[in-house]
């Protein structure tokens, strides 16, 4: 019997620290992946480069097109990435697209939402991936993980501290489970 490994292929959709934290953890755990990334995006194409990855640099108000992509992806993992991925490109992929939002969803949708929460006087937060879809935030919620607000946190704080971490280990927990067939 066989034990042979068939390829998983991963279009990320990055930027900043998460979006190269991201892509660290899809590589050791063996993806094929490519990289789409913004300008001035130094980290992600940084750590795209050493590990040798194909990584397209797209403006935000550049549409994303077939001929960004090396190959058909099985999946789309957007990581800290404000782009809002057609219809068409997400449908490149065989098991379409996910993405991570850094508050319990539906709750706090938007660029502000770790900010909202805090102002909202909330005690505990927590990070979503969920599928990808042209409305903000609006897919079918896939994994969520919890964490605590500390007393005087701010935004910036939390999103270090606790929800960017917890991102880089939902999306890579949920590829994983897309790669292994695994229901939801």
């Amino acid at each position: 019997m066989s034990s042979e490994i068939t390829s998983y292929k991963i279009a990320l959709v990055g930027c900043s620290w998460l979006g190269a934290a991201v892509l660290d953890r899809l590589v050791a755990a063996a993806f094929e992946v490519c990289v789409v990334t913004e300008p001035g995006e130094y980290r992600v194409a940084a750590a795209a480069e050493q590990a040798g990855v194909p990584t397209v640099v797209k403006a935000l108000a550049e549409r994303l097109t077939v001929e960004d992509f090396p190959w058909s992806p099985d999946l789309i993992v957007s990581a800290h990435s404000f782009r809002i991925i057609p219809a068409d490109i997400l449908q490149l992929a065989a098991d379409g697209g996910i993405g991570y939002h850094p508050s319990l969803l539906p709750a706090y949708k938007g660029r502000n939402s770790v900010r909202d929460c805090i102002e909202a006087q909330e005690r505990v937060t927590g990070g979503t991936v969920y599928r990808l879809t042209e409305e903000i935030d609006g897919g079918g919620v896939l994994l969520q993980g919890n964490v605590a607000i500390l007393e005087g946190e701010n935004a910036l704080g939390l999103w270090k501290r606790a929800l960017a971490p917890l991102g880089v280990k939902l999306l890579s927990r949920a590829a994983v489970k897309m790669r292994s067939g695994g229901a939801w």
